[in-house]
């Protein structure tokens, strides 16, 4: 199986992040805001929290809606039928944990209200309309506000946490493609040696780590803006949920006065009991509960002080690895093909033995994928000797397009000393760059290789001898070093 089909076969097998479904609320934005790490684990499940709450205040609406209706069921058939209305808050609360147990909360209020109902053992049929009629509606269009909050909730967190999970996976792969190609850049040898594995000895363009560092990158910074879109949105249903909780909190105190006017006329121990259940309703204020529910759950909820994510301040697999880092870049020209006229271009040497062409810098730091004009693979190239001026002409195939023939491509350089740089960097790595520049320079210029052919004759060994001149040998300069960035300081 050839190398491009393993590392295909490992990003199959990769293990993708949960995506939240119909029942479940995934969030990651509460330990992805300090984290550095590409896929920050998931740590809580702050939209499925406040559904859980919304949840827990609808069904404590519940408990009163049932309370009314059965108090006027009381009224009715007097204090025989008075234990059924106890009865509907007999029970615990659901999800009762989310009320504080000290005085003054929900919680609290509850148990006044079992207490109190207890007491009740005569009821008026004169009230059973007016509750109907006064205090039930105000209880149910409650409920059914609790209800469209906690579905619009858990919508929108469901929403935000797929595109989350969409970017995280997505981030994931590239991830992982890149170590597949950085281990197998390390493992056949780099730049310094050959790959003797990878078909051909070089491996494709497209998995050029430097390449697929700028992908993950670019998908990184996609899941940045996912993450912290979905981080603002649950910070909003935070401070959202805790205006609601006050208006559920005066919605259920309104609805006690209402109670308490209609039952105002009837036997002191109703009037001292219903007396006694508004006093607690209405002691209760609005962010009591809220500001509990913060302090008993610091550790889930978002802290909307904390900082945002930002991608200079994130590391990741490959992040500095030599294959990533350039040997050299910058800006030279290059003699059209058609027009013969030289233009700017962005030209990058990597570990990986390709010299990239790009149109800007800009096309190479853009959000998108970097995508080179032209790709030489330097070991299938020839090189010629560098010029006085910083001029030199590379002759190869480029493995990009379409044209399987070589060309010669002329680069100019904005004087001698950068023309030494890039022609040190680039002939290291060409067909003929065991050559010294002074040794290509002497093969093309020298009389012997072109004079001497034509003036040998198979006359006279004496006149072969003659005409050949000695040759005399040059002094090999030993190449310099090319100029190899330095990795850049770890974040």
């Amino acid at each position: 199986m050839s190398s491009e089909k393993q590392a295909l076969a490992m990003n199959e097998k990769a293990p993708i992040s949960p995506v939240a479904g119909p029942g479940r609320v995934e969030t990651f934005a509460s330990t992805a805001t300090s984290s550095s790490d590409a896929l920050a684990p998931e740590s809580g499940d702050v939209g499925g929290l406040i559904v859980e709450r919304l949840r827990a205040y609808k069904h404590a609406v519940d408990y009163l809606e049932k309370y009314i209706s059965q108090t006027e069921t009381l009224h009715k058939i007097l204090g025989k039928e008075y234990t059924k209305v106890l009865k509907t808050v007999d029970e615990p609360l659901r999800e009762g944990h989310h009320f504080s147990q000290a005085p003054g909360g929900i919680a609290s209020f509850f148990e006044t209200l079992r207490g109190n109902t207890s007491k009740l053992s005569v009821a008026h049929t004169e009230c059973a309309v007016e509750l109907k009629s006064g205090v039930l509606p105000i209880l149910e269009r409650l409920h059914k506000e609790i209800k469209d909050r906690q579905k619009h909730v858990a919508e929108e967190c469901e929403r935000k946490a797929k595109a989350v999970a969409k970017a995280r996976n997505s981030t994931q792969n590239q991830v992982e493609l890149l170590g597949t190609w950085t281990s197998a850049f390390d493992g056949l040898g780099g730049a310094d040696g050959k790959l003797t594995k990878i078909p051909d000895g070089k491996m494709k363009p497209e998995n050029d780590p430097f390449l697929l560092k700028k992908g993950v990158i670019k998908r990184l910074e996609k899941q940045v803006l996912e993450e912290n879109a979905q981080r603002q949105d649950l910070i909003g249903v935070q401070n959202h949920t805790q205006q609601f909780e006050g208006h559920i909190v005066s919605t259920i105190q309104s609805a006690l006065n209402a109670l308490n006017t209609i039952l105002s006329n009837q036997a002191e121990l109703q009037r001292k009991m219903y007396l006694d259940v508004l006093e607690k309703g209405n002691s209760i204020p609005p962010d009591f509960e809220f500001v509990n529910f913060l302090t008993r759950n610091a550790e889930t909820l978002i802290d909307p002080a904390a900082p945002k994510r930002t991608v200079e301040a994130i590391s990741f697999p490959g992040d500095n690895h030599r294959a990533t880092i350039p040997l050299i870049e910058g800006a030279i020209q290059r003699k059209g093909t058609i027009m013969r006229s030289y233009n700017s271009g962005y030209y990058v040497v990597t570990p990986a033995k390709y010299l990239h062409e790009f149109k800007d810098h800009d096309s190479v730091t853009s959000t998108k994928d970097p995508e080179p004009e032209m790709s030489l693979f330097l070991p299938e190239c020839n090189i010629s000797p560098l010029t006085k001026d910083g001029k030199f002409v590379l002759t190869g195939k480029d493995t990009k397009g379409l044209m399987s023939s070589k060309h010669d491509y002329a680069f100019k350089c904005g004087n001698a000393a950068e023309g030494q740089k890039w022609y040190d960097a680039i002939s290291q790595f060409c067909a003929n760059g065991t050559k010294s520049a002074a040794e290509l320079s002497s093969a093309a210029t020298s009389p012997a290789a072109s004079v001497a052919p034509s003036v040998v004759t198979a006359a006279s060994p004496a006149a072969s001898v003659a005409a050949t001149p000695v040759a005399t040998p040059a002094v090999e300069q030993a190449p310099p070093a090319y100029e190899m960035h330095a990795p850049p300081a770890a974040k």
